[in-house]
C-alpha cells in the first residue's frame, strides 16, 4: 500500500477477505520473473504480506523485505511464519539499503503520479540483471469505476456534485500509460522486457462484494475526502448503482471483470 503515513491506516481485515484473488495476478506475474537465485529481494507496498508469501515460498534463500507505509497491514504481514524483515516507510520515501536483484510491486504503483519519472528511478536500485516486477489495476474504464466517478458528480442533494473539485478531478485522471508507452520508456533502460495485458472474470460472494472489494482500495481517497455524511450519502447512493449493473447470478456469484497491466523489466 502507499499513501502518506498521516493518513487513515488501511482496513487491512477487509482487504484480506479476497487474499485469494488477489494471489493471482501476483502467480501470473512471477510465472514470467526469469530470476535462478535472487539474493535480496524487496516487495514494495507488501500490504499484509500476500505476495511475500510466494516469494519467500520460491527463494526461501534470499534476504527478503516488505515495505509499506500502513502500520496496520504490517502488522498483519508481521504475524507470519516467514523469514523476512519489514519496514514502516512511504515508497516516494523509500531507497533500499543495499541494490536488489528484485523489486515486486504489487498493486501498488498504480496509486502514484508520474510513471514516467518512478519507473526509471526504480531500475535504478537494481544490480545488473535484477529484475523489476509490476502489476497495476487499470481501472478507470471499469463499470463500476465510472459508477463510482458518476456518483461523485451527481449523487449529492438534488443531483449535485458530492466532495471537492480537486477530489472528483483526481479520481479522474489516469496514472496509468498505455502499454506502448511503457515499452518507449523502460526498453532503453533494459536488456530484457515483457509487459502484457489481462481481464479476469472474477467470481465473488457476499451482500455488496464489488463494493467490499473496492472500497479497501479504489474507493479509499473518496472515504478520506468525505465527512461521514457525505461517506453515507455516497456509500447509498453508489450501492444502488453497483447492485443495479451488477446483480446477483442463478447461483448466487456476481461477476465483474478486471484488467491489470503487467510488466516485467530486467536491466
Amino acid at each position: 500500500m502507499i499513501s502518506r503515513l498521516a493518513t487513515p491506516d488501511w482496513d487491512a481485515k477487509a482487504y484480506q477477505q479476497f487474499s485469494r484473488l488477489r494471489q493471482r495476478p501476483v502467480n501470473e506475474l512471477l510465472d514470467r520473473v526469469d530470476l535462478p537465485n535472487p539474493q535480496r529481494i524487496y516487495d514494495l507496498g507488501c500490504g499484509t504480506g500476500i505476495a511475500t508469501q510466494l516469494l519467500a515460498k520460491r527463494w526461501p534463500r534470499a534476504q527478503l523485505q516488505g515495505i509499506d507505509s500502513s502500520a496496520q497491514m504490517l502488522a498483519e504481514a508481521r504475524c507470519l511464519p516467514l523469514r523476512a524483515s519489514w519496514k514502516h516507510c512511504d515508497l516516494l520515501d523509500w531507497q533500499p539499503e543495499q541494490p536488489a536483484d528484485l523489486l515486486l510491486a504489487a498493486a501498488v504503483l498504480h496509486f502514484i503520479e508520474g510513471h514516467e519519472t518512478l519507473l526509471p528511478h526504480l531500475l535504478g536500485y537494481l544490480n545488473p540483471g535484477g529484475c523489476l516486477a509490476a502489476h497495476m489495476p487499470d481501472w478507470r474504464d471499469a463499470l463500476w469505476y465510472r459508477l463510482m466517478l458518476d456518483t461523485l458528480e451527481n449523487g449529492g442533494p438534488g443531483g449535485t456534485p458530492m466532495g471537492t473539485p480537486e477530489l472528483r478531478q483526481r479520481m479522474a485522471a489516469r496514472p496509468l500509460l498505455a502499454l506502448e508507452d511503457y515499452y518507449r520508456l523502460l526498453a532503453p533502460l533494459t536488456s530484457s522486457l515483457d509487459i502484457w495485458e489481462t481481464e479476469q472474470l472474477q467470481v465473488v460472494d457476499g451482500k455488496s462484494p464489488i463494493y467490499d472489494w473496492v472500497k479497501v482500495s479504489a474507493l479509499r481517497p473518496v472515504m478520506q475526502a468525505l465527512d461521514s455524511a457525505e461517506q453515507a450519502r455516497f456509500i447509498y447512493h453508489y450501492l444502488m448503482r453497483v447492485h443495479k449493473h451488477y446483480p446477483q447470478e442463478g447461483d448466487g456469484h456476481t461477476l465483474f471483470a478486471f484488467k491489470r497491466i503487467f510488466i516485467v523489466a530486467t536491466v
